[in-house]
């Protein structure tokens, strides 16, 4: 059951009201886990040497007269109260045995109270719900549900339970059961935002030695010695609590300075807080403690990965791959690292060794290796690569972009066309896009009779698209279909009239199968839309003069020169004019314009004066 739920117990009125909760919000399942409990859950008062008050906590019984809790408050008193949940003192006598290492403590306690079952806490998995019991703020017995967030390995030996439940302090050394009402841990608080759970299994091993009454018993302040900053430390890593960590790892290390364990463990906190710069410092010193330490080269790589230092990053995470072999999938990272650094070749190296390895999930980096082949022009290789990132997700679009890139480049234009129509349709809002990039692909490659089929493609996806009639047109005019040609550009006219590109082309295709006529039709539109138009100026002058229209074409050509006054081949052709105009003089005087302009021009036309 997810989120916290606080279940209480019945209460029965009497004389008095007894020191526990009510009941509210309950499951049959969990009231009946709580009922069959609740009576072995000891609400715990620890006071010290003057009988000031310490801490308050909770315990429960494990066997007949033995109760267990946490170390930590026990660690500190000199007597100890506790109360059941109906408010019946429970005298407890001293402490049978500890284990500093998971902060349990023993204690020997009179009376009948019956003991919890201890259930195994191997079989406990993440999600299963659970059920915590103690005592709450105001002395009652109380429980919350939740659920095992996560199991924790602090070492090949040592488990800690994650779990979802939000209780107060004074839960500490109580109960975590599961639906079944078996004892799967005990709560134990280091801090108030520190807490964690001790597996049953634990309980279950703890050995009871010869009984310390506390008028014998010598308290300490355990969690400040070196011992327990340790393990606190570790666990705080565990639950990502960085700053506890932080915390009691750099006290650990006040007392032991050459603790490489600590210093590599302190090194992964200050990781995870991305405090790069005291990272690199951690690894560094366990480095200088032992060199062959590869998870410390491996962890001082990856740092400098984070921190963008590729050139730094490379050789501690080759030293981590020499050390452990099992690090060899680290090449990818230093692929990365090498083509951050435009080392292309070496890039492909590190990739090509990660996929040696046979991981598990090669597809991002055949991915890396596409990118890095095609980037040194071998476009074939790059080909293969991204083929083998397709095995992973086929219809992965920047993939199969880079693929049709590839395809393109090497040549194999039809295939890459294929690639490009598969992206449109997987992405149907860019289908048009790749149909134009099919379109220029052909038309660079002058494949024009490919260009048409996607140029009409495109029509048929955008019809009253007027740039795309005209690219369709102007793939005619490329292969000298004239005629179909100057049909298209008169149907882009429709959707844009004062298409000038339209009327340009109608012009040239005109002039080419000698309609002089609608060539001049389509110059003389060209220029009315666009005055400034010199080409179409020109263009109208020499069809004027194939018409033999020499006045016009006069006109046309002087209009020609006033808007770019050193156009020699328009200089060139005003003299023809003049000439066909018996206006020699004129002709002769446009010669010696000429000769300043372009004498290449000049000459030639010297050549036809008379």
């Amino acid at each position: 059951m997810k989120g916290n739920k606080t279940i209480k117990a019945i209460s029965i009125f009497v004389l008095f009201l007894l020191p526990f909760a009510f009941l509210f919000s309950q499951t049959d399942e969990s009231s009946k886990v709580f009922e069959n409990n609740a009576a072995s859950v000891i609400t715990l008062t620890f006071y010290g040497e003057n009988k000031e008050l310490l801490f308050e906590g909770s315990g429960f019984v494990v066997e007949k007269g033995v109760l267990v809790t946490s170390y930590l408050p026990v660690s500190q008193s000199k007597s100890i109260i506790g109360k059941n949940i109906k408010g019946k003192k429970i005298k407890v006598e001293g402490v049978l045995g500890v284990d500093k290492n998971f902060f349990i403590a023993l204690l020997k306690i009179k009376g009948k109270t019956l003991p919890l079952t201890l259930g195994n806490s191997d079989e406990l998995e993440k999600g299963e719900k659970v059920m915590a019991i103690g005592s709450n703020e105001a002395g009652t017995i109380a429980a919350f549900e939740g659920e095992v967030r996560n199991i924790h390995e602090l070492s090949t030996t040592q488990k800690v339970i994650e779990d979802s439940i939000s209780i107060p302090e004074n839960f500490s050394g109580g109960p975590l059961l599961d639906t079944n009402g078996q004892v799967m841990g005990m709560t134990i608080f280091i801090e108030r935002r520190l807490k964690f759970v001790v597996p049953s299994n634990v309980l279950k091993s703890l050995q009871q030695g010869t009984l310390v009454k506390f008028k014998k018993w010598q308290p300490e302040e355990y969690l400040k010695t070196t011992e327990a900053a340790s393990i606190a430390g570790k666990i705080a890593f565990k639950l990502d609590e960085t700053g506890l960590a932080e915390k009691y790892l750099k006290r650990v290390l006040m007392a032991d300075s050459q603790n490489i364990e600590i210093h590599s463990l302190l090194a992964s906190v200050y990781s995870r807080q991305r405090n790069y710069e005291a990272a690199v410092l951690s690894y560094k010193k366990v480095i200088e403690l032992n060199d062959k330490k590869d998870e410390a080269h491996l962890g001082l790589g990856l740092v400098y990965l984070s921190m963008r230092r590729y050139k730094e990053a490379i050789p501690p995470l080759e030293k981590a791959i020499q050390l452990n072999s099992d690090y060899v999938e680290k090449y990818y990272q230093i692929g990365t690292a090498y083509e951050s650094l435009k080392e292309i070749t070496k890039a492909c190296d590190a990739y090509e060794k990660f996929l040696d390895s046979k991981p598990e999930k090669p597809w991002e980096a055949y991915n890396r290796l596409g990118i890095c082949k095609r980037e040194l022009g071998e476009y074939e290789n790059a080909i293969t690569a991204f083929q083998g990132a397709l095995k992973g997700n086929p219809q992965d679009v920047r993939i199969n972009r880079d693929l049709a890139q590839s395809f393109q480049k090497a040549a194999q234009y039809e295939k890459a066309e294929e690639v490009y129509k598969l992206l449109g349709q997987l992405t149907p809002e860019d289908e048009i896009f790749y149909y134009r990039t099919i379109l220029s692909m052909y038309n660079e490659a002058k494949m024009h009779d490919k260009a048409i089929e996607a140029s009409k493609a495109i029509i048929k996806l955008d019809p009253n698209n007027a740039d795309a009639v005209y690219n369709l047109g102007y793939m005619y005019f490329v292969l000298k279909k004239y005629k179909e040609a100057i049909q298209t550009f008169k149907s882009a006219l429709v959707l844009r009239p004062n298409f000038e590109y339209a009327y340009a082309n109608i012009g040239n295709c005109s002039f080419q199968i000698k309609n002089y006529s609608q060539a001049l039709w389509a110059y003389e539109k060209l220029v009315e839309i666009n005055p400034e138009n010199v080409d179409g100026w020109f263009n109208m002058a020499v069809s004027y003069m194939q018409l033999k229209r020499y006045n016009n074409a006069l006109r046309a050509l002087k209009k020609t020169i006033e808007l770019r006054p050193n156009y020699a081949i328009a200089y060139y052709n005003l003299a023809v004019v003049y000439m066909n105009l018996r206006d020699n003089y004129s002709a002769r005087d446009v010669y010696k314009q000429l000769t300043k302009i372009d004498p290449a021009w000049a000459k030639k036309l010297r050549k036809i004066l008379r």
